[in-house]
């Protein structure tokens, strides 16, 4: 018999879910136990600003009242001491230094990495911090990333191969707030619980070279990843996700659980528009092949509640 797998959803705990939550959520999870794998929930909270009282526990009440249940559930900020180790063991292989450049600064050098975020230039390479002295640095602190062009694909097909140092420059380990970066977090929190699937959003597709070239330098192993489609709703001309105002308490006064569990199974492909299901309902009928390949557009009407938007374009 193979060993189970792990798979896990991880979302920021910066307000309550909304129809990509609940998507995002159903389809990891669709994933994990239509394999048979086990499946955990990561709150991820390190976000002290963003972060409220209640997020968290709001958070995983929609999950729950949505019909998702999980095999463990970790809280980011209960492993901090794993994410101090691994920076002390990138400072004594002397990859960390102190950067003094504010967000403007680093924009100013124009270049964009593959997430939208901007390359930096290592202008600061040179202010190494010690394994002794960086816990009581102030400022940002950053990895030296070696150059290691890597092949990588995704399980849709998708090519993410490339040179994670020249594209995106060199990361933030750890914020100018003390927060350990989202990157960093995460390669380490996957490793610790055994994770080897990551099933999550195509928005995060371009950051995954990132996350495999840290993971290969710190000896972790890497997870498959497939990243899916997302909801979008037109913002002007500018299409973005859909969350805004669209959260679970709008959801709930339009829907019960197993309308809105089938509504979002109808608009991706899973099941017949109009059904109404739990998320156990679907497992025996989950495939990848019946998951749309395109963004679907959605709007907001309450009345009718999620409404199929005007085709892109």
């Amino acid at each position: 018999m193979s060993a189970r797998g792990c798979g896990r959803f991880a979302p920021s705990t910066t307000g309550r879910a909304h129809p990509g939550t609940l998507l995002a959520a159903l389809l990891c999870w669709l994933d994990a136990r239509s394999r048979g794998d086990a499946v955990r929930l990561r709150l991820e909270d390190l976000d002290r600003e963003r972060t409220k009282a209640g997020y968290v526990e709001g958070l995983r009440a929609d999950l729950a009242w949505f019909g998702l249940d999980w095999d463990a559930v970790d809280l980011q900020s209960e492993a901090v001491d794993r994410h101090a180790d691994a920076i002390d063991r990138l400072s004594a292989d002397g990859l960390v230094y102190a950067c003094d450049c504010s967000r403007a600064a680093v924009r100013s050098a124009g270049t964009r990495a593959p997430d939208g975020s901007y390359v930096y230039p290592g202008t600061c390479r040179a202010q190494r911090v010690s394994r002794n002295a960086w816990r009581d640095e102030a400022r940002p602190l950053r990895l030296a990333l070696p150059s290691d062009p890597l092949e990588l694909q995704d399980e849709s097909g998708e090519d993410l191969s490339g040179d994670a140092a020249a594209l995106f420059g060199d990361p933030v380990l750890r914020r100018r707030d003390g927060a350990t970066a989202y990157h960093l977090a995460s390669v380490l929190d996957d490793a610790a619980t055994g994770v080897d699937r990551v099933v999550r959003g195509r928005d995060l597709m371009p950051s995954t070279l990132l996350q495999v070239a840290l993971q290969r330098l710190l000896g972790l192993p890497t997870p498959t990843y497939r990243h899916h489609l997302l909801l979008l709703e037109r913002r002007g001309e500018k299409l973005s996700k859909l969350h805004g105002a669209v959260d679970v308490v709008a959801l709930r006064a339009h829907y019960d659980a197993p309308a809105l569990c089938g509504a979002l199974a109808g608009f991706v492909g899973l099941a017949p528009l109009g059904t109404r299901c739990a998320p156990g309902d679907l497992v025996s009928v989950f495939d990848w092949e019946r998951v749309g390949d395109d963004d679907v557009l959605l709007g907001w009407d309450p009345t009718r509640g999620l409404v199929r938007g005007p085709e892109p374009g």
